[in-house]
């Protein structure tokens, strides 16, 4: 079983948009023999993009899984979107994954959506390799996407290729490893790769970036480093040992190179994946906290012999079964095993187990640590719960998303569709932990929030077609957020007779403004004795205060419990509840209000000579630059703004460029709105 686990590879493939990950997936999947025909992103043949939505747009919108098979080891791969209004799916499959493969356009280099992947990445501590993309493409530039990675993504790239050739005369890569000149048949689509010496036009140049990538990875080698030192020969299995204890530490990054698109580079980027990516074995135990104990951890080894345990990283609704994905990270487990949701308290039972292919699915008997599969029938499972053994029990962390920062008005064009309506958007809610539905009070209007105009346009294009539910939708607006101005202290208390039965609480709070509060957050700071059941309804009470005076939703503010009094016999949960509510709610109102709005993260490329007429529009916009790049072509703006100010920005920014500038952005922060554009908006 060990064995298996060994040359198991759990891997991604991220990047920003139009970097070519699905084209890269595509031949994986190819020259692994997983299929029999190289799948197309332009043409709609993609095997990974099985969605209509995706097949009609050319881009990822769903994180979709696959397994092949490389050099006797199992690859379980995840295709990621690049594009930020789908930047849930990166950060769910990263949070399960081992390692990952960064792609990066050789004409492009560094995208924004390449910056906010990488991060997350670090975040989940992942190893990765870097494949620098599309070298045969005009303007593209193998040095100068290695020099930005390293300055951008303070990171050490370190190349393990070298191109022979540049743009439409690229000609296969030089191996700095084996100091091999590798080529890739065009009349068989790349599949037979041959190997030659070294070009002698290169043979210096080679010679010499051998020797440095030998420097960077002694640096972090003791064994490497003796080598080095000594002047001894060093072999390639010692050079590919160090590459992957280096790796494996995330202080230096492999970079590979060339065209997924006309099939080079791409053989050797997988056998790099079973090189110099980590085993599940090879990662440090998964820990969580017990579900009765929230301050112990515990560790879980990868080990199939040990208690089961998994994590529920994504959900595909279905009307008959939702489907769940999980990676196992601990223990075995068989279709109808009895395991428990310790982040719900409810039990389940395990449903079929497949094996994905994007949407296809394979049956599997058994699982172990180490597996990425599908369960099927979950009922009470999300995306972030974790599954265990009932016996021993443990809570793994779960996944943090975005908040969503766009919302639009809908309503179903007839009423026999408004209860059917509400099913679908459960069910579009049970799949997207960044998408959300509620009523507005004030209103009655049924609102659908998520992270950007595209993700709202594909979600309500999947509730018409997919689901058959027609809507009427309303325009994109800003999901403004409300804080206080200040702090406060406030003191409630309940003391009345309810049903001949006394009820007595009362709580003083503190409540403060804190950039770093999701929500409302709440610490105990009562040094005073207090029952536990007490303590949880006033939590209770304050995270209910969910929404401010203005009906938004309430977020930046920290809430601490400074005094509690409990009388002997008539003190209850209930009445510390509502307390609690009510010390919330007046706090809320005696801090002051302040509105809050998304601000994203703007970049923008565009020919140098109409860069001043994109910096006049983005200070109209109320945009600050934070950078500009005029010294090259395209040029780079990189600018903060707020979202209310860019919707409809794509369109504008190609009216002022002739069609030939381009932008991306992201969430950056919450900022409050200044006095007068609230007075104008509120």
């Amino acid at each position: 079983m060990t064995k298996a686990i060994r040359a198991t590879r759990n891997i991604g493939i991220i990047a920003h948009i139009d970097a070519g990950k699905t084209t890269v997936t595509e031949r994986f999947l190819f020259y692994s023999g997983r299929e029999h025909r190289i799948g197309q992103v332009d043409d709609g043949t993609a095997t990974m993009d099985w969605m209509e939505e995706e097949r009609e747009r050319g881009i990822t919108i769903t994180a979709a899984a696959t397994t092949f098979f490389w050099n006797k080891h199992t690859i379980n791969l995840i295709d990621t979107p690049g594009h930020v209004d789908f930047t849930a799916e990166v950060e769910r499959s990263l949070r399960v994954l081992d390692g990952a493969v960064g792609v990066f356009s050789g004409m492009e280099g560094v995208e924004a959506q390449s910056e906010t992947v990488w991060h997350q990445a670090n975040k989940y501590r992942v190893p990765r390799l870097i494949f620098v993309n599309k070298l045969d493409r005009m303007g593209a530039d193998f040095d100068r996407v290695i020099d930005e990675i390293r300055e951008r993504l303070d990171c050490t790239p370190v190349p393990l290729q070298i191109p022979v050739g540049r743009e439409k005369e690229l000609a296969g890569v030089i191996d700095l490893v084996t100091m091999q000149w590798l080529k890739f048949d065009a009349d068989k689509q790349g599949s037979e790769v041959s190997v030659h010496p070294v070009p002698d036009d290169l043979a210096d140049v080679a010679e010499e970036m051998r020797q440095e990538a030998i420097a960077a990875f002694a640096e972090h080698d003791e064994a490497l480093e003796e080598l080095y030192i000594g002047e001894e020969t060093i072999s390639v299995d010692a050079f590919r040992d160090a590459i992957r204890r280096v790796t494996l530490a995330m202080k230096a990054f492999p970079a590979f190179c060339g065209t997924a698109l006309n099939n080079i580079g791409v053989q050797p980027l997988i056998d790099a994946v079973v090189d110099y990516l980590p085993s599940p074995l090879d990662v440090p135990p998964t820990t969580g906290t017990l579900p009765d104990r929230p301050d112990k951890t515990e560790p879980r080894e990868c080990d199939p012999n040990g208690p089961f345990a998994a994590l529920a990283f994504k959900t595909v609704a279905s009307k008959h079964a939702d489907l769940t994905y999980i990676r196992v990270y601990s223990g075995s487990a068989r279709q109808g095993d009895q395991v428990r949701n310790t982040a719900r308290g409810k039990p389940e039972r395990l449903g079929q187990m497949f094996q994905m292919h994007a949407n296809q699915k394979n049956l599997v008997e058994r699982v172990q640590a180490g597996d990425i599969v599908a369960v099927a029938g979950l009922r009470h499972t999300r995306t972030g719960d974790t599954l265990a053994i009932k016996s021993h029990p443990i809570l793994l962390e779960p996944i943090q998303f975005p908040e969503c920062v766009v919302s639009v008005a809908v309503e179903p064009k007839t009423t026999a569709d408004r209860d059917k309506l509400f099913d679908v958007l459960e069910a579009l809610e049970r799949e997207d932990p960044t998408f959300e539905k509620r009523i507005d009070e004030e209103t009655g209007q049924l609102l659908i929030s998520g992270m950007g105009e595209l993700h709202i346009e594909v979600l309500v294009n999947r509730i018409r077609r997919e689901f058959n539910v027609d809507a009427n939708v309303g325009k994109p607006y800003v999901s403004y957020r409300q804080s206080i101005a200040g702090p406060c202290s406030i003191e409630s208390s309940v003391e009345r007779e309810v049903g001949g039965k006394r009820m007595f609480a009362r709580v003083r709070l503190e409540l403060a403004p804190d950039p770093d509060a999701a929500r409302i957050t709440f610490t105990n700071a009562f040094v005073g004795e207090l029952p536990a059941p007490f303590l949880t309804a006033i939590e209770a009470g304050v995270a209910s205060a969910a929404s401010g005076p203005m009906g938004y939703p309430i977020t930046h503010v920290s809430a601490r419990l400074v005094d509690a009094e409990v009388h002997e016999t008539d003190s209850t949960a209930g009445a510390f509840e509502e307390a609690a509510v009510r010390a919330s709610q007046q706090g809320l109102e005696d801090g002051g209000v302040v509105i809050l709005e998304p601000v994203m993260e703007v970049e923008v490329r565009t020919p140098v000579e109409f860069m001043g007429e994109v910096i006049r529009d983005l200070n109209s916009r109320r945009a600050i630059i934070d950078e500009s790049i005029a010294d090259q072509q395209p040029a780079i703006l990189r600018a903060r703004a707020p979202l209310a100010e860019l919707f409809g920005y794509a369109s504008v920014v190609r009216s002022l460029s002739q069609g030939r500038a381009s932008y991306s952005m992201e969430p950056a922060e919450f900022r409050q709105v200044p006095r007068e554009v609230q007075e104008r908006l509120f």
